[in-house]
């Protein structure tokens, strides 16, 4: 009786801060939403913005560094709320868990590459910026890593976009029913989306527009209305 008691409080002890479970999903939600936005919007264009990449990454140190620290904040969170998918649905769901978490942790370690090579990039700039005279050296250099870049993205947004696609089939019935469907509907196009990038074809970048009222919308509902056991 005693060891169950202790098994119940922990399984529905609140993970993180003092929220409850379910409106600390709403809240990771939010902050990851925040972070993404930042991250892929605002700061990685600068790495080849100005001038291009081998021109313009030198000189953006710390856009460069604060975005590998945010993405990979972002897949931390991603984990996070996966973790306590698990602790809430596992019993339930124990294959749409396991599978959410495996691609949360997929997405960490792509992640983790995506942003070595964010940072190779400016350190091949400093050193092309440093011997003008052999320019034409870097070129090849700076488009594989470039294209190795963007792989590990694609392919880190594309798991990212998967595990949430079995995140919201396993929270739809928080969410009201229209919310809940277009949050499905906006995964599976960012998936595709994303995709697209594998096959050297450009992402559309209005396709992810969906997604980005719709997660906030259902991080919002959440925070307001918490899981259902």
């Amino acid at each position: 009786m005693s060891a169950s008691l202790t098994q119940d409080l922990t399984l529905t002890s609140p993970p993180c801060g003092s929220l409850p479970p379910g409106r600390s999903v709403g809240a990771l939600m939010l902050l990851s939403f925040a972070l993404g936005i930042v991250s892929n919007f605002a700061l990685q264009p600068l790495a080849w913005s100005q001038g291009g990449m081998l021109a313009g990454a030198a000189s953006q140190g710390p856009a460069i560094g604060a975005a590998v620290l945010m993405d990979l904040t972002l897949a931390l969170l991603g984990l996070c709320i996966s973790l306590m998918l698990r602790q809430r649905y596992g019993a339930a769901q124990p294959a749409l868990t396991s599978f959410c978490l495996a691609f949360s942790v997929a997405e960490l370690a792509l992640c983790l590459v995506e942003g070595s090579s964010l940072m190779a990039m400016q350190t091949l700039s400093a050193s092309y910026l440093a011997h003008p005279a052999q320019a034409e050296a870097y070129a090849p250099v700076a488009a594989l890593l470039k294209g190795l870049r963007n792989g590990f993205h694609f392919s880190g947004k594309a798991f990212g976009g998967l595990g949430l696609l079995l995140f919201y089939v396993l929270i739809g019935k928080a969410l009201p029913r229209p919310l809940a469907a277009a949050a499905l509907a906006a995964a599976a196009v960012q998936v595709w989306a994303v995709s697209r990038g594998f096959i050297g074809l450009d992402v559309p970048m209005l396709a992810l527009a969906p997604l980005g009222l719709v997660y906030p919308s259902s991080a919002l509902w959440l925070l307001w209305r918490g899981l259902p056991r």
